[in-house]
């Protein structure tokens, strides 16, 4: 299968108080987590995101969208899309929402099942939920390509 370009990708695990931050390779094989940032001040906190999408030249920002369970959007929602837009006001780069519900219980489940205690998981846990929802976020954006590249009625 010929490998599918998705660009290179910077995933956001938005939260009140701590932004787990990850990112991909521009074929969206591989991600991983890049680190653990403060929330506020939020002016802060998105030019350390412009930065480091301009060092990665980063096609753009993948935020975690907290959706309840049923789909609904509560109050971290609502604020979640308040900061996905100031992102997008503050550089021309994509930013996409992207249903983020149970990364940050499979991100700890992944830190347990490492053998981390408490405190180191802690320290971890919002940057592997950004891994989760980045890798979640170009399996989609890639079997999307595929069936767009795929010629119509032909299977691999």
């Amino acid at each position: 299968m010929k490998q599918v370009h998705v660009g290179r990708w910077i995933g956001v695990d938005y939260g009140s108080k701590h932004v787990g931050v990850a990112i991909c390779d521009e074929y969206g094989m591989f991600s991983h987590p890049v680190d653990t940032f403060e929330a506020q001040p939020q002016e802060k906190l998105i030019a350390r995101l412009i930065k480091l999408a301009r060092e990665e030249d980063a096609d753009g920002f993948v935020v975690g969208m907290p959706f309840n369970m049923d789909g609904s959007e509560g109050k971290a929602a609502k604020i979640t899309r308040m900061f996905a837009e100031a992102l997008k006001k503050a550089d021309p780069r994509k930013v996409e929402l992207f249903d983020e519900r149970l990364s940050s219980w499979e991100a700890e489940g992944k830190l347990m099942t490492a053998g981390m205690k408490p405190p180191q998981r802690r320290k971890k846990v919002h940057a592997v939920a950004a891994q989760i929802i980045l890798s979640s976020f170009v399996e989609r954006r890639k079997a999307a390509l595929q069936a767009k590249l795929q010629p119509s009625g032909e299977e691999e």
